[in-house]
C-alpha cells in the first residue's frame, strides 16, 4: 500500500520510535500507528493525519494516498464509487444518493460511530439518525427522507455549515423531480387499467377480463381478483406452480414463474375484440434501482 510506504519512510527519516509519534500526537496510541504504517489495513483518514502531522509530512499528499486506497477498498469490496457530483448537479434521488456515498468517501469515510458522536455533539442541529439508517444510506438502499435526516448525515461527515444548505436545495430538488416521476407513472398506471380492464359497458365485467387475460397470459388464479395492482396468488399452467403476481405486471410483460421460468408473457387486449392471445417476448428483465427497491416515494420529504 503506497500510504503505508510513505507513512513508514516519513517515521524514519524522523528517526522516532512509534512510542515518541504516539507522544507527539496526543491522541492515538503508538499501537494505533504501528497498525497504520503496516499495510495490513488502511487506517481512518484521522490517524493518518495525525501521523503525518507528527512526522512534519505533506498532509495533502497524505489526503491523496489515503483516498485512492480507500476506492481501491471499497472497489474490491463493493464495487466503484458513484461519481462525486457537486450538489447544484444533482437533479434526482439516484444522483442524490451517488452524491452522499461520494461525499462520505471524500470527507474520510468516517465510521458509523463517528458519524453518530458527531451528530450527538450538535444535538440542537439535527436528531441523530440510527445506525441502521446511516448503512442504507451508504449502502444505497434508500437516501436521507427529511431535512433532519440529510442534517444529521451532513454534520456526521463533517460538512461545513455554508455547504449544507446547497445539499438541502439538492435533495429538495432530487425530491421533487422523484413526485413528479411517480405521478406520471401513476397517470399511466390508470390509463393501462381503463384499456385492460376497464368497464367499457360490455357483457364482460373487469374481473372476468382479468381472469381472461390471466389465462392468456399462461396463468391460473386461485382467488377472487382485487385489483390492477393489488397482488394476487395464481397458478402456473406450464409447471403448476404458485406465484403472487400484479395483473399490471402481467399486462406489461413482466411477470415470471420462480419455478420453471416462464416469462414475459405479454397480452395484448382491445376492449371491442377481448384477449387476442399471448406472444412471447425474449426480453432483458428491467434493471430496478436501489430506490424502486426500497420504495423512496413512501419516504416524507420536506
Amino acid at each position: 500500500m503506497e500510504l503505508a510506504d510513505y507513512l513508514r519512510k516519513g517515521r524514519d527519516r524522523k528517526g522516532l520510535t512509534y512510542s515518541e509519534l504516539a507522544s507527539r500526537a496526543g491522541d492515538y496510541s503508538a499501537t494505533t500507528f504501528q497498525q497504520a504504517a503496516s499495510g495490513r489495513f488502511l487506517p481512518s483518514r484521522e490517524v493518518a493525519r495525525a501521523y503525518a502531522h507528527a512526522c512534519a509530512l505533506d498532509i495533502a499528499r497524505v489526503d491523496r494516498l489515503w483516498e485512492i486506497a480507500y476506492r481501491e477498498k471499497r472497489r474490491v469490496a463493493r464495487g466503484p464509487l458513484p461519481p462525486a457530483l457537486p450538489p447544484h448537479l444533482v437533479s434526482n434521488l439516484d444522483d442524490l444518493s451517488g452524491a452522499l456515498v461520494a461525499l462520505h468517501a471524500k470527507n474520510g469515510a468516517p465510521s458509523i460511530r463517528l458519524m453518530l458522536k458527531r451528530a450527538r455533539q450538535h444535538a440542537s442541529e439535527c436528531t441523530p439518525l440510527s445506525t441502521s439508517a446511516l448503512h442504507r444510506i451508504l449502502s444505497r438502499a434508500t437516501v436521507p427522507t427529511s431535512r433532519n435526516s440529510l442534517q444529521a448525515f451532513l454534520i456526521g461527515c463533517d460538512v461545513p455549515t455554508h455547504q449544507r444548505q446547497r445539499w438541502e436545495r439538492a435533495a429538495a430538488r432530487a425530491r421533487r423531480h422523484h413526485r413528479k416521476k411517480t405521478e406520471l407513472a401513476s397517470q399511466a398506471m390508470a390509463q393501462l387499467e381503463q384499456q385492460v380492464v376497464g368497464d367499457t359497458g360490455e357483457d364482460v365485467s373487469p374481473p372476468e377480463r382479468a381472469n381472461q387475460l390471466l389465462r392468456a397470459a399462461n396463468l391460473d388464479p386461485t382467488e377472487p381478483y382485487r385489483g390492477f395492482t393489488a397482488t394476487w396468488t395464481v397458478r402456473c399452467l406450464k409447471c403448476r406452480g404458485v406465484q403472487r403476481v400484479k395483473l399490471a405486471a402481467v399486462a406489461q410483460g413482466r411477470a415470471q414463474c420462480p419455478i420453471c421460468g416462464e416469462r414475459n408473457t405479454r397480452t395484448s387486449w382491445e376492449h371491442g375484440g377481448g384477449c387476442l392471445g399471448a406472444r412471447r417476448q425474449h426480453a432483458r428483465p428491467r434493471a430496478r434501482s436501489s430506490h424502486q427497491r426500497s420504495g423512496p416515494g413512501r419516504d416524507r420529504w420536506w
